[in-house]
């Protein structure tokens, strides 16, 4: 009998490690693995342009081997040939294998980058394959956790002609810094424009009262609306909370300068940058 209840117990002890302590899978390097679904509109004639640029083509995947079911970041790479010996990756990050949905814009721009566009008159003629594959990886351990998927393919796509989808630094853009010191509007005087880098946006040199609680958002409220209920220290990268109405972000004493604004792997992020002397 004792000893009936000693395997008894030992064998309760594996299942619990099993089934309530998973352990995560690392390796080292990067892993191939065929974990990307061909594309439903793999053959389908995609144009890319300016009238559609935030619209999104589809994938989907299933999750390489972490060990257990985490949370896993997908990043979307790009190829004129197969075989990927350049590629570009688009910066937005995706954690749903069901809805790995790239911008069109950012598509059209890895691609200009690929074929070396600078001017309308650099952007390829007709339909092209365009090459797609998939890293993926767990971000509270990139370094050993990092997959490459199978590559598959856009039979068709082209680029509209005159569409130029690169980063073009000083555009205007629909985000803007709203808050006591505006009535939480949204006028020219407080929108960003495209900064010097991809993903990173700036104001012109605005004012901002000491106490003044705001926030960073788009002229409607609806896709972009950053806050965090935190105090924003001048001079120092804060990062930002995204969401239907996350808490308002303050200053506790009164800045003068310049609003940068940063997406980096799908986090924003805000720095208050008084001029340089």
């Amino acid at each position: 009998m004792f000893a009936w209840v000693a395997a008894m117990i030992s064998l309760t002890s594996c299942y619990e490690t099993w089934d309530n302590n998973p352990r995560l899978e690392t390796h080292e390097g990067v892993i191939t693995d065929n974990f990307l679904n061909t594309p439903v509109l793999q053959n389908q004639y995609i144009e890319l342009s300016k009238e559609n640029a935030t619209s999104t083509l589809h994938l989907t995947c299933s999750q390489p081997d972490m060990g257990y079911a985490a949370l896993t970041t997908y990043k979307v790479q790009l190829s004129l040939t197969d075989d990927f010996e350049r590629y570009e990756e688009i910066s937005q990050a995706f954690y749903d294998c069901e809805n790995i949905n790239p911008v069109n814009k950012d598509m059209a721009s890895s691609i200009e980058k690929l074929f070396d566009v600078v001017t309308e008159d650099d952007i390829p003629e007709g339909y092209n394959r365009i090459y797609v594959r998939l890293r993926a990886y767990l971000e509270q351990s990139p370094s050993n956790t990092q997959y490459l998927s199978n590559v598959t393919y856009f039979d068709h796509i082209s680029i509209a002609p005159g569409y130029i989808a690169i980063w073009n630094p000083g555009e205007p853009v629909n985000i803007y810094l709203r808050g006591g010191m505006n009535d939480w509007g949204a006028s020219a005087d407080w929108q960003f424009v495209t900064g010097p880098e991809e993903d990173t946006w700036v104001t012109q040199e605005v004012t901002i009262p000491a106490g003044t609680e705001f926030k960073v958002a788009d002229s409607e409220w609806k896709s972009l609306n950053l806050g965090g209920g935190t105090t924003v220290p001048i001079g120092k990268v804060t990062e930002l909370e995204l969401g239907s109405n996350p808490a308002n972000l303050n200053v506790a004493e009164e800045f003068t300068g310049i609003v940068y604004l940063q997406l980096k792997d799908g986090v924003y992020y805000l720095t208050l940058q008084e001029p340089k002397e």
